[in-house]
């Protein structure tokens, strides 16, 4: 349990930073697109190893939910088999068990292939949509905040100008008359 605690102590793996957010989105789609069982586990121990933001990571996986990983995956198959020049079939003539599972082979090799490129592309999509995001965000943040800063400043200047006893104040030899 006490590597499991360090994880869990560790700052590093639930921090909120451009860094370790968009690298944990990029390995959340990326593992997504492949079509692997386990992919939550797969994703957390990548995030582990590339010491970015775990929940994050997790919860990228589930681009490929229950109602998506069909057509992701039937899209993966299509890409691949174009991609390695396979014919592309929608399920094998024959029913007969040996005949699917061995017309898997190649179906399971496009369809990884296919997961590799899709998710190398999609993943990166999102790494530098989501980093652009980000940074224009906290710019405009900044923005507003030194706005509301300097409209501050400004206020409170104009009120020690308007205001004669506060000057008075400030210069207690000075006739205010």
């Amino acid at each position: 349990m006490a590597p499991l605690t360090y994880l869990m102590n560790h700052p590093v793996y639930f921090s909120v930073n451009r860094k370790t957010v968009t690298r944990a989105i990029w390995i959340g789609i990326f593992v997504a697109f492949l079509p692997i069982p386990m992919q939550m586990a797969v994703a957390a121990i990548l995030a582990i190893m590339a010491r970015v933001n775990i929940p994050v990571a997790v919860l990228g996986v589930w681009i490929t939910n229950p109602l998506t990983m069909v057509p992701l995956f039937y899209l993966a198959y299509r890409l691949g088999a174009a991609m390695l020049s396979m014919p592309i079939e929608l399920w094998p003539s024959e029913h007969s068990l040996l005949e699917m599972s061995q017309g898997m082979g190649g179906i399971w090799k496009a369809t990884l292939y296919g997961g590799v490129v899709l998710g190398l592309s999609v993943a990166t999509v999102a790494y530098i949509s989501v980093s652009i995001i980000w940074q224009v965000s906290t710019a405009i943040r900044y923005r507003e905040r030194k706005q509301r800063r300097e409209q501050r400043d400004r206020k409170a200047q104009s009120a020690e100008t308007d205001d004669p006893e506060s000057t008075a104040k400030q210069n207690p030899g000075a006739n205010p008359d």
